[in-house]
């Protein structure tokens, strides 16, 4: 069984292979290697996170299998963190060493399948160099295990996607879906996935999108939050007629490719029965720089939003090994989210918070459910500081504040009126002192929306507030010392009355949280039809 292909580039990069131009060509199906020439799959893409499909799945003994013709030496590596006394002898806090595991000479003058079986390690990766004793062609490959594919459970995939007015995204990423899975018969996701497309800004035309497994729904402007709850809402329509076992939330404005739902379908296949209802954390790459990798899981707390092995660069072989290291995380992020598709989802989709923290207000509400990241399961995301706006810092306190309100018997635990007084007075008068009043003005705007409770939160037009909030981001203020004391005397009016009203505002969200996350909720909210009544538009 193929547990992980071989990712084999069109131009050379060190996140797939390591290795001069002198000693190979690339080409588009395979590659060269010139005689004496060698090539190290010491990378990002290419390694194989033997340590975590341990811990995770019955993965059982791997295998490297490369087809290709030649003479050629193949080496089979292993790099193993150092912990306790090993780290301390080499003096260095998260210290690593790389092991030859193996080594074996294949001469082969027809295209033939070379296998070479890994021995059994402690390894956090795999790896793997070849060296060319003349010239010699690589086809493709794969890390593989002996487990019988017909005694695994099957496993189904609903991609959903909220979208607005990313038509670019949408239309590359479905057309690599249609290539390399809905069109290609020996993809091993084929008849294993479809697609469900909630269209928030109705700018995507059916003709150019749908297929018999891409369904795409016309949505209106509810955010992330009213999207991914349609997709969830539709898929959980067609849970049983396909079979499907789970779902996979993803961002617009994001790349991925056929090998991250690959890995991803196939890690699912092979999990132990104890790990069953796993959700798996897809990291995030830079699109500017698709070497640094922005985040591979995240942790909330009171006061920051961890990112955990922000800005690695994933070209060197220590950012790739020590990536490995598994760290606490308690949401993942919806640019890439895997979970089961039960029945119980129809009581447990999102709040309504437009967007930002309604995947953390997810993850910390479902805190009973295991969370991984996998090495390569990965999307390229535009970064957070390039899309940055104004206006946005209203949902951020808004929502914020309502995530910390309901979760303070977890992330936010302890944080009682004084602590929430200070982070409206902190974040707003910050911005008064730097003479951003808009901005001020917007997350005053904020707290005192927060103030008017779940019920309000739950029935108003999201995008009446949208446009509302939009305009307050574009008011004119005059600059002034007079403008900032005006301000300030408003925030501090706003702090106290905030603290009057704190234990009652926070006993109402705690009341009515649940009937905001049902189906019957979403489906009113976002005027569709009864459940059993087809649902393809509005």
């Amino acid at each position: 069984m193929i547990v992980q292909n071989l990712q084999l580039p069109e131009i050379p990069d060190r996140l797939y292979i390591r290795a001069s131009d002198r000693d190979i060509k690339l080409q588009k199906k395979n590659m060269g290697v010139y005689a004496q020439g060698e090539v190290a799959f010491t990378t990002y893409y290419n390694s194989f996170a033997l340590k975590k499909w341990k811990k995770y799945t019955d993965i059982g003994t791997v295998s490297l299998a490369l087809t290709a013709k030649g003479r050629f030496e193949v080496t089979l590596l292993g790099f193993e963190i150092l912990h306790g006394l090993k780290a301390v002898w080499n003096m260095q806090k998260n210290s690593f060493v790389k092991r030859t595991l193996d080594k074996k000479t294949f001469s082969v003058q027809e295209t033939t399948e070379c296998e070479i079986v890994y021995p059994e390690c402690e390894c956090e990766l795999l790896a793997f160099t070849i060296r060319a004793f003349e010239h010699s062609e690589l086809y493709g490959g794969a890390y593989c295990t002996s487990i019988d594919e017909e005694s695994l459970p099957e496993v189904n995939l609903a991609l959903a996607i909220c979208a607005y007015k990313r038509e670019q995204y949408i239309k590359a990423n479905m057309a690599m879906l249609n290539e390399t899975i809905f069109s290609n018969n020996h993809s091993i996701l084929n008849d294993h996935v479809r697609v469900y497309i909630a269209d928030n800004g109705q700018t995507l035309k059916k003709e150019e999108i749908e297929s018999e497994t891409i369904k795409l729904f016309p949505n209106i402007n509810s955010g992330g939050s009213g999207g991914f709850s349609r997709c969830m809402i539709e898929a959980l329509a067609d849970k049983d007629r396909y079979n499907l076992t789970h779902i996979v939330l993803m961002d617009d404005d994001i790349f991925f490719t056929h090998d991250v739902i690959a890995r991803t379908y196939t890690f699912l296949r092979l999990l132990r029965k104890e790990h069953s209802n796993i959700v798996i954390s897809g990291a995030m790459i830079r699109m500017d720089t698709p070497h640094i990798q922005h985040t591979s899981g995240e942790m909330i707390k009171p006061a920051e939003i961890v990112q955990h092995k922000h800005g690695y660069d994933l070209t060197t072989i220590r950012a790739i090994v020590l990536n490995e290291i598994e760290k606490p995380i308690n949401y993942c992020a919806w640019w890439y989210c895997c979970f089961r598709l039960e029945d119980t989802l129809r009581a447990n989709l999102a709040l309504p918070l437009f967007f930002q923290y309604d995947d953390t207000d997810w993850g910390l509400r479902n805190k009973g459910l295991e969370k991984v990241v996998v090495s390569g399961i990965c999307v390229r995301h535009e970064t957070f500081d390039a899309k940055r706006t104004g206006w946005k810092d209203y949902y951020s306190i808004r929502n914020r504040l309502v995530v910390a309100t309901r979760h303070r018997d977890s992330a936010f635990r302890g944080c009682g009126k004084l602590y929430f007084q200070a982070h409206i007075f902190i974040k707003i008068l910050h911005r008064i002192v730097f003479f951003r009043f808009n901005d001020a003005e917007l997350m005053m705007k904020a707290v005192e929306d927060y103030c008017r409770g779940m019920e309000w939160l739950g029935s108003v037009d999201p995008a009446a507030v949208l446009q509302d909030v939009q305009r307050y981001a574009a008011k004119d203020v005059q600059k002034s010392v007079f403008t900032g004391i005006r301000l300030t005397v408003r925030l501090l009016r706003l702090v106290w009355s905030f603290g009057l009203q704190f234990k009652k505002i926070a006993a109402q969200y705690h009341e009515n949280y649940h009937q905001y996350i049902t189906e019957a909720f979403w489906r009113s909210y976002l005027g569709l039809q009864e459940e059993g009544v087809q649902t393809s538009g509005i």
